[in-house]
């Protein structure tokens, strides 16, 4: 390109959003470089596709024809390691002078398995200053070996460099490629020459980067404790930064009717929140949804928020069991806390409520499954449940304690860490089979519902002796969700025409 030091090419897995991909592109545009940035296949959970032969020599095909620098592979996930391997071996065979370097969270906390698999690279953490600092060294052809961040090889042992360039004040990374200069969309064996995310309806956006808790089946905590101990984890935008990011997102999106936040927890900081209220009611006034906590729920805020287009809030609560939810989830929450989140969230006046329980795994009982139940008839309507299973991810602190616990053994762990996509994807929807522990669960769907609500409640003494009649409860309870679900997105773009009117 015209102009520009080189090409750099970037490869996102399984998300045509992939926000820290974004980052990454307009960093390093902004540092001179011209980035071609390939979205390789889209997110499905419910029936995720390995990656074919033909969309990775389509991958390879573009690396050969653009000659970038480096190719740089964002692994977030362990769930699509299947693809991510396939595609990083045959990008090192059919072009093997080029440098290849990966990133993202599980990057982050396995470097080691990249570099030994033959990866150049790795950059930890924040990758916006050591990817373009490493691009800088590469092209005019200096020492790298003290870049924070980084991992390489030398003398065939992996050097691991301390986590380093992480600003507090995220603003000056500046805002993520929201349509992106050179992309690509790789998905069901044909390339599209286009950015996939401007033909959505909705936008996800970040106001914050990391997570003040310490649950234990996910990364969040373990990647905090990477960071130097100076260096602070958990940091916001300001408002004015996020304003300015969606102001955009409205103009270059023709068929935005929905912004998601896609926050751990989103910033309920009261000064913060005033000034985004009265900034997002006035420059933006589309309906948005956010993620919080029991314990991060204000009501208060709610209201603001709600009057500013709150539509939605997912909240996770995990197990009606406090015995689960402390000893195995490390999360300290009361049944209390959670019965009271869920009262602000409805007298907050907020139309979505949507609850996540992690459902019938090893660690839980009958009596924990029952008590669930409990917990749930206890939350204030209207609601959703997202209900699932567990999932061991690498790098999670419930790993080991299963292991420690007997619950499995280490190497029947990892057969299911790193089991098939499909076998994966699968776990996160399986439902147990034992017949007591499906009653249960059933009850627990149907509580969603006030008129099958009543009619479960029957059979709270004894639901082994009404299994029958659970079960057509049960298939009531999922024509329902998929009605509901309709009527949701209905919903959210009638808010969206009526609010744009108003601003007319």
């Amino acid at each position: 390109m015209s102009g520009s030091k080189a090409t750099i090419l970037l490869v996102a897995f399984y998300n045509i959003k992939a926000l820290g991909v974004r980052y990454l592109e307009a960093a390093l545009r902004k540092n001179g470089y011209h980035v071609t940035t390939v979205f390789f296949k889209d997110f499905n959970s419910l029936h995720p596709e390995l990656a074919t032969d033909t969309e990775i020599e389509q991958l390879c095909k573009l690396v050969r024809e653009k000659r970038p620098l480096f190719v740089g592979f964002s692994v977030m996930s362990s769930m699509y390691l299947e693809s991510v391997d396939k595609v990083i071996e045959r990008v090192r065979k059919t072009a093997p002078l080029t440098t290849t370097v990966c990133g993202g969270a599980f990057a982050t906390m396995f470097p080691e398995r990249f570099l030994d698999m033959g990866v150049n690279f790795v950059i930890r953490a924040d990758g916006e200053i050591p990817m373009c600092r490493l691009a800088d060294r590469l092209l005019a052809k200096e020492d790298f070996s003290q870049l924070p961040s980084l991992c390489y090889k030398k003398e065939g042992e992996n050097v691991i460099n301390e986590i380093g360039d992480i600003l507090t004040e995220i603003d000056e990374y500046g805002l993520p490629a929201i349509e992106c200069s050179d992309p690509y969309y790789i998905e069901q064996n044909t390339v599209q020459h286009s950015d996939p995310q401007l033909t959505t309806m909705s936008y996800e956006v970040i106001a914050s980067r990391g997570c003040p808790f310490t649950c234990s089946y996910c990364c969040c905590v373990n990647l905090r404790r990477l960071f130097p101990k100076d260096t602070k984890y958990v940091r916001t935008r300001s408002a004015a930064s996020v304003i300015a990011e969606l102001e955009i997102v409205k103009k270059k999106f023709k068929r935005l009717v929905f912004v998601h936040f896609y926050d751990e927890i989103f910033p309920n900081q009261p000064g913060w929140v005033d000034e985004f209220v009265r900034e997002y009611k006035k420059r933006i006034h589309l309906p948005f949804s956010i993620w919080s906590h029991p314990k991060a729920i204000r009501q208060d805020t709610l209201e603001k928020l709600v009057d500013a287009g709150l539509i939605e809030v997912t909240m996770g609560i995990q197990s009606g069991s406090e015995h689960i939810r402390r000893d195995i989830f490390h999360r300290y929450e009361s049944q209390d806390d959670i019965v009271e989140s869920t009262r602000m969230i409805r007298e907050a006046g907020v139309f979505w409520a949507s609850y996540d329980f992690m459902l019938q795994h090893p660690f839980e009982s009958i009596e924990d499954l029952k008590e669930t139940y409990f917990l749930v008839k206890k939350l204030h309507l209207p609601f959703e449940l997202q209900l699932h299973g567990l999932n061991f991810l690498p790098g999670t602190d419930i790993v080991s304690m299963a292991i420690e616990q007997g619950i499995v053994t280490e190497s029947r762990m990892n057969e299911i860490m790193y089991a098939p996509m499909s076998e994966q994807f699968q776990a996160y929807w399986k439902q147990e089979n034992d017949p007591e522990s499906q009653a249960w669960y059933q009850m627990i769907t149907c509580l969603q519902y006030p008129d099958l609500r009543k009619q479960v409640e029957q059979f709270e003494d004894d639901p082994m002796n009404h299994k029958a009649q659970l079960e057509v409860l049960y298939q009531k309870a999922q024509k329902k969700a998929k009605a509901r679900d309709y009527f949701k997105k209905g919903r959210f773009v009638l808010r969206s025409l009526g609010s744009r009117m108003k601003l007319r």
